[in-house]
């Protein structure tokens, strides 16, 4: 058995051994859900470590989160019926929800590993970081026997490592008499925790739980663990969460609005949750996509953001579409449009180099074609 005592580096769980998954979830009749399914497995049936829930608001990702969480009371109340599939030491289980009496013992056993990871309340973000540290802290040394230096050394690696690619500017410290939190930046000047950006805080409160053996071999349901992430963080998030799985065991099931997030989902672990012809909520694989596509091309295909700028610039350079469609690129109107968004935007937008390479394109065809008459 792996002896979970501070923060080992080598410490890794392997595919020998069998936590429990979820593998797939049928819901008969639960708010905007009817006869929904949804499975979290690969092309060959094995359970997802991560599986990334995606989808335009009111897709129902926050709610099937909420279903899923149902053993620890979380407001579902109302669900009727409907079945989950999990798979435990290797074995496949169904469950019916509300489990039957004869399940109900087992049920309880194995989804009391689902944990609800909701979105953090930022209000009380310092109070909630130094609660899980100074936790932390009092296991190693009351439980495990160790020292307080030995304690803090833990957590410095523990935050060099798993922090690494968020780049964070800075360093755990200790605690001090009044048990508060010390942190040190990179000029090596000390701060409590109130010194720390918002995202600092966030980014902490998020990922440093999920290290902690507490968390091992669990069910970790995650509603927007964007919520006040910068966007070259969120990008980082889900490897370090791979990371957690090799570590802890666990399983991840995200529901998110993040560009960042889905583009660094493999397509195999997408979930695009949308409504079909008859308004009922389907869930749908992303089977070209979305790992490594760009934030413009996930808001299009997978978020379905049509409008990627502001409505009074979109419909401007739909106009500017419209005259080059029409052929009247070298009037004064069309200059004077085109002048005034160079000035707003910028001449090297994008989106304005390539109606300049058009009507380079159709003064060239014309000159052509005014060739071919002579």
């Amino acid at each position: 058995m792996i002896n979970f005592v501070g923060y080992e580096k080598s410490v890794f769980f392997s595919d020998e051994f069998k936590f429990m998954r979820i593998k797939s979830v049928h819901i008969v009749k639960y708010k905007l859900f009817n006869n929904f399914d949804i499975d979290f497995c690969d092309s060959a049936g094995k359970p997802l470590d991560i599986v990334v829930l995606a989808g335009v608001n009111g897709s129902g990702k926050s709610t099937l989160l909420e279903y899923l969480s149902y053993h620890s009371g979380l407001a579902v109340k109302d669900a009727h019926s409907g079945n989950t599939v999990v798979e435990d030491e290797g074995r496949d289980k169904l469950f019916r929800i509300p489990p039957d009496l004869s399940q109900a013992a087992e049920y309880k056993k194995l989804f009391s590993q689902v944990v609800y990871y909701g979105a953090l309340n930022d209000d009380n973000a310092s109070k909630q970081l130094e609660n899980v540290i100074l936790k932390y802290v009092d296991r190693f040394v009351y439980v495990d026997g160790k020292t307080s230096f030995e304690a803090y050394s833990s957590i410095r690696s523990m935050m060099d490592d798993i922090f690494e690619g968020f780049r964070l500017q800075i360093r755990f410290k200790g605690i001090d008499a009044d048990k508060h939190l010390i942190f040190q930046g990179m000029d090596g000047a000390e701060f409590g925790v109130e010194g720390l950006s918002d995202g600092e805080k966030q980014i902490l409160l998020k990922v440093f739980p999920l290290f902690d053996m507490d968390m091992a071999q669990r069910v970790i349901l995650m509603d927007e663990p964007e919520s006040s992430l910068h966007p070259s963080w969120q990008s980082y998030l889900l490897p370090v969460l791979r990371r957690c799985v090799q570590r802890n065991g666990c399983q991840f099931i995200l529901a998110t609005h993040s560009p960042q997030i889905i583009s660094s989902t493999r397509n195999e672990e997408i979930r695009v949750l949308s409504r079909d012809e008859s308004g009922a909520v389907v869930a749908e694989c992303c089977g070209d996509g979305p790992y490594g596509w760009t934030v413009a091309r996930v808001l299009d295909e997978i978020q379905n953001v049509r409008i990627q700028r502001t409505p009074e610039v979109e419909a401007a350079l739909e106009e500017l579409h419209g005259m080059l469609t029409e052929g009247v690129y070298d009037t004064d109107g069309f200059k004077s449009r085109l002048g005034y968004l160079e000035d707003l935007l910028g001449y090297s937008d994008p989106d304005l180099s390539l109606i300049r390479m058009e009507i380079v394109r159709k003064m060239r065809g014309t000159g052509n074609e005014k060739d071919r008459e002579r």
